[in-house]
């Protein structure tokens, strides 16, 4: 399951009521930065229906025309990221 806060981040975690401070360690991430010319709502789709592990989806910049929007996805997962490239992006 995923959430959105109002930064433009989209969030998904193992366990919900989990939380990222006290004690937790940074978990290690494996970032890509994509551009993408479509709705951001579709690579948020594809994300929650393939990854495995948790990610993290940041809006870097959005153009003046609101058509080309540059992201920053981190994985938990290396695994993951490598899927997202060869299956997403890769045919974008």
């Amino acid at each position: 399951m995923s959430d959105s806060d109002e930064s433009g981040q989209m969030n998904r975690r193992a366990d919900e009521g989990s939380s990222y401070g006290g004690t937790e360690r940074r978990k290690r991430m494996y970032g890509v930065l994509y551009t993408c010319y479509g709705a951001i709502g579709e690579v948020e789709d594809w994300l929650d229906d393939h990854c495995q592990q948790e990610f993290h989806l940041v809006i870097e910049d959005i153009d003046d025309d609101l058509i080309r929007k540059s992201l920053k996805i981190m994985f938990e997962s290396e695994a993951d990221k490598i899927v997202f490239i060869n299956q997403f992006a890769k045919k974008s």
